[in-house]
């Protein structure tokens, strides 16, 4: 398959064969095989205007290692590899003026691939108006659940800045990676990275930490009404706890299989104990004392470092 983005005034002057196309992108299911049979793509482009744009292709075609790429007919001669064709020849597309040639809308992995190849030749500025276009086309609704898509917004996001939308998904993934965030191999920033895992750890300590401070109330009898009260509020707490694998020394970051959301979830459902064993003239009656009540303070914490947002993280 091959492309011409030259023009009779303007005619093209170098080719750029994309080897080994479509090559398997953002893999969630980590296959094997992520190489690609396809045969080559070969673009023929103007070089004046990747050098304009991309200060990648600028270097490439004038730097000192320009004489390599010589053919006979006095061309220039490139090659990339792996990457989308589609999303190659709408980029290209940009770069030579050619915008009838490119989509007013595309899926989020087509975004994602694009926003990659953005990246990587340094398009921002060309590519600017279609990304915004194409980003506020799809963020309607935005995913609320940890996944492929999820991590794809987050890729997206962090390479062209849209921060309102950024704080959401990583939130999102902060509240519901059920274990180390993965990149997929994806160009997404170590501090982005850093910064989900941290908050997403701190949240679980904290909530377990603040458990484990209940707890001390209810032995150091700082809290209840009665020996009776602490003692049985003491053990259904130690007792979920258990179940839940949140007593010290069983669980450790980076908390793998354990998501924010799903742990304080689970705590919210957790039963409060039943005051029908007090006898009739205790005065237990007037004591409010319950689970949910001794636990909301810790699901309040865990929710304010959830919220943190990427600006608050020192670099």
């Amino acid at each position: 398959m091959s492309f011409n983005f030259g023009t009779f005034s303007n005619p093209s002057d170098t080719i750029l064969t994309l080897n080994s196309p479509n090559t398997a992108f953002a893999a969630w299911d980590d296959p094997q095989d992520t190489t690609s049979n396809i045969a080559p793509v070969t673009f023929r482009v103007v070089s004046q205007n990747l050098i304009q744009t991309s200060r990648v292709f600028k270097a490439t075609l004038t730097g000192r290692w320009k004489e390599g790429l010589l053919t006979e007919d006095g061309g220039n001669d490139l090659e990339a590899e792996g990457w989308d064709s589609e999303a190659m020849r709408i980029v290209l597309s940009a770069i030579h003026h050619r915008t009838r040639d490119i989509p007013r809308r595309v899926t989020l992995v087509m975004l994602c691939k694009i926003t990659v190849l953005v990246e990587y030749y340094e398009l921002h500025d060309i590519m600017y108006f279609f990304l915004d276009l194409w980003i506020h086309s799809l963020q309607d609704p935005l995913l609320k659940a940890y996944g492929k898509d999820l991590i794809l917004w987050i890729c997206i996001t962090s390479i062209f800045t849209s921060t309102n939308i950024q704080r959401i998904v990583t939130n999102v993934a902060i509240s519901h990676c059920p274990g180390e965030f993965r990149i997929l191999d994806l160009p997404i920033p170590e501090l982005v990275a850093n910064h989900i895992n941290t908050r997403r750890e701190a949240a679980l300590r904290q909530f377990i930490a603040s458990l484990n401070d209940i707890k001390s109330k209810l032995l150091d009898d700082t809290t209840g009404c009665s020996f009776e009260c602490r003692s049985i509020h003491l053990g259904a707490l130690v007792k979920y706890m258990y179940d839940e694998r949140l007593l010290d020394g069983v669980t450790e970051p980076p908390f793998e299989d354990r998501s924010v959301a799903d742990t304080v979830k689970r705590m919210r459902k957790m039963p409060s104990p039943s005051k029908d064993w007090h006898m009739q003239t205790s005065t237990y009656g007037s004591c409010e004392l319950s689970l949910s009540s001794l636990t909301e303070a810790a699901l309040r914490s865990s929710d304010a470092i959830q919220d943190l947002e990427l600006d608050d993280v020192d670099d």
